[in-house]
């Protein structure tokens, strides 16, 4: 007998479930988008059929993706009931959950100008922060269940997109690839939201005050000899390097996926990225997926 696979898909809204949902359906998953509660359980008897043949016009099928959003209590009774009777039908069936902090998500709505989809049931009072505490409250127990949790933070819909390819490809009972993203950013535009730790390297002298580098960044070779010729930046990233590779496997056993430290300095133009080259490039040697990200290297200097 065939043995199907549906991958459940929820999570917070603004995660990029949509988008996992596309990645899915380009692997050749047949996907339905937001199933009505009332259709879990006729979906069900649905690949009940194809397990006993009734379906022959989806029989080119055995991989099936369901996207779900919860907006009451009884969602996730119906997900439960779904699941036992489509393992007892030797279906394997797999709870894939995304998430996002709070700060990116309603930065997400805002830029997009959409509202969040609780705010019609809550009423038009209500801000997107308290439509998020809602929404949180309704998953957490699918969050609880789910064979695993993506934090999609710092990614790109590419880096979306690779992450959903990875999973769906790999195997699902290993721990997964952790990919550090070292970024550079200058504190006089903020700390960075979408971060793990943070360093400060405003220790170092800074080639902004030396008037044939001011002009350059430090994705330069003169401005990265500049701040190498100091025993200090050298150590410092010996430093840093032997606390990640402390760290990595411990995360990566964990189940993260990904680890973003920030580099700051001052711009965010010299120093911060410098470093945060080296530090990738190091990684890198030691056998880390590491990738660097300049936040404010093209901003004017001032």
């Amino acid at each position: 007998m065939e043995r199907y696979h549906l991958v459940i898909i929820s999570g917070v809204s603004g995660s990029g479930k949509s988008t996992a949902l596309k990645a899915f359906e380009d692997l050749g998953y047949f996907c339905v988008d937001n199933l009505p509660a009332p259709l879990i359980t006729p979906f069900v008897d649905f690949l009940e059929g194809l397990s006993s043949g009734a379906a022959a016009t989806f029989q080119n099928y055995t991989k099936f993706a369901l996207l779900v959003d919860f907006v009451d209590e009884n969602y996730f009774p119906l997900i439960e009931q779904a699941v036992f009777r489509l393992i007892k039908a030797q279906t394997e069936v797999t709870l894939l959950f995304f998430d996002c902090q709070d700060e990116v998500i309603i930065r997400r709505f805002q830029e997009t100008r959409r509202p969040h989809p609780l705010l019609a049931v809550q009423g038009s009072g209500s801000t997107i922060r308290e439509a998020l505490m809602r929404e949180r409250e309704l998953l957490s127990d699918f969050r609880a269940a789910a064979a695993r949790v993506i934090d999609t933070t710092s990614f790109s819909p590419h880096d979306l997109r690779r992450t959903v390819l990875s999973f769906a490809k790999g195997d699902k009972a290993s721990s997964p690839e952790l990919e550090a993203t070292i970024l550079s950013f200058g504190f006089k535009y903020g700390v960075p939201a979408d971060v793990d730790m943070i360093l400060d390297v405003r220790f170092l002298a800074n080639p902004h005050f030396v008037p044939e580098l001011r002009e350059h960044t430090g994705l330069e070779q003169v401005v990265e000899d500049f701040i190498f010729q100091s025993v200090e930046a050298t150590e410092f990233v010996d430093r840093v390097l032997d606390l990640l590779q402390f760290l990595v496997p411990k995360y990566q056993a964990e189940g993260k996926s990904y680890l973003t430290v920030g580099i700051g300095c001052t711009g965010g133009q010299h120093r911060s990225v410098a470093i945060a080259r080296k530090i990738a490039e190091r990684l890198q040697i030691s056998g880390v997926s590491a990738k660097t990200r300049h936040r404010d290297v093209t901003r004017t200097n001032s």
